[in-house]
């Protein structure tokens, strides 16, 4: 089991990535973690996530978005965050299950899309991919943030 908090490096840990840093195009080395069913129970607890939701085909999955806990840990493996980030928006793509009743072991990888200044905010725009060990695609996320310099 792999719990977000032992991946995440916390704010200050490391000397933080300033904007001017962030180059376009940048890929993150991969995050290799394993979601188990106690990482999934949990999960579903804080969220006040109903089981019953997410059955399919008669077996219980985790709700899609569990790998959110993770999308982080995944960009500051290339660039160690900086304090006052807001997180604008996300956007996911789901594409295969997490089964609830297994331990899954996902790799994360991700790449910087974008970085611009808008009214005065300075934002990057960067994609993550989860996969499982095996090759296949579970989550993507496209995530926007605004930090300051």
């Amino acid at each position: 089991m792999t719990r977000p908090s032992e991946v995440k490096p916390r704010e200050g840990d490391l000397p933080a990535a300033l904007y001017k840093d962030w180059q376009v195009g940048a890929e993150f080395p991969e995050l290799r973690f394993t979601i188990t069913p106690d990482v999934i129970d949990e999960y579903m607890s804080v969220v006040n996530a109903t089981p019953e939701a997410y059955v399919i085909d008669g077996r219980r999955a985790a709700p899609p978005n569990v790998v959110a806990v993770y999308l982080m840990a995944v960009m500051y493996r290339k660039y160690p965050p900086q304090q006052g980030g807001i997180m604008i928006g996300n956007t996911f793509s789901f594409h295969h299950p997490i089964w609830a009743d297994e331990d899954t072991e996902v790799i994360g990888t991700g790449k910087l899309e974008d970085k611009y200044e808008k009214k005065g905010r300075k934002y990057i725009c960067y994609s993550v991919d989860f996969t499982r060990a095996d090759g296949q695609k579970l989550t993507r996320i496209l995530h926007t943030s605004a930090f300051p310099e």
